[in-house]
């Protein structure tokens, strides 16, 4: 498989005209962006993140439970087509940018990651039957709820990548739905 190339950023997230591949932007420590998805659901009253536990084989926080789904933004590639790539490529969802709630930029530096990340939130209201796992990334995914996520990451911290601090956005969305 050949390795993919990223475009690169400069620190205020303007395209630079350059594009390196995925190993020498990690390795160096160059920006680029990302995609990173939050499922949710509602069920009584309550928000609940669907959280995957990561492949053991990831170069990336490996056997480690996330609360997104996502990757990077491929050289070339729109924002909009890699957001639906990353969904069907990670949970074999087929969806349209419009079922997603379009969230902000984040700024991630945290050397030699350093990243832009766009996030979306999708709500999802399927059973999970319908998600596949075919691309050897996830190994299980479950629903849990903010309070249960955020104890989880004080006490085993280890076992988790990411921040429970990123749930504030789907928040803001429900209340003006």
């Amino acid at each position: 498989m050949d390795e993919e190339y990223l475009e690169i950023v400069d620190e205020n997230n303007n395209l630079t005209g350059e594009r390196k591949p995925r190993s020498l932007v990690h390795s160096n420590g160059l920006w680029h962006r990302v995609v990173h998805i939050y499922f949710f659901r509602i069920i009584n009253k309550e928000i609940e993140i669907l959280v995957q536990l990561r492949s053991k084989t990831k170069d990336l926080s490996p056997n480690m439970w996330d609360t997104r789904f996502g990757g990077h933004i491929k050289a070339g590639e729109k924002l909009e087509q890699a957001v639906v790539d990353e969904i069907r490529e990670e949970v074999g969802l087929n969806v349209n940018v419009r079922d997603l709630v379009e969230g902000e930029w984040r700024k991630q530096e945290k050397y030699p990651n350093n990243e832009f990340i766009k996030v979306y939130y999708l709500e999802f209201k399927d059973d999970l039957k319908k998600l596949k796992f075919d691309d050897g990334e996830v190994q299980k995914v479950k629903w849990m709820s903010f309070s249960n996520i955020k104890q989880l990451m004080d006490e085993k911290p280890k076992e988790w990548c990411g921040k429970s601090n990123n749930f504030a956005a789907i928040i803001r969305y429900l209340k003006f739905k």
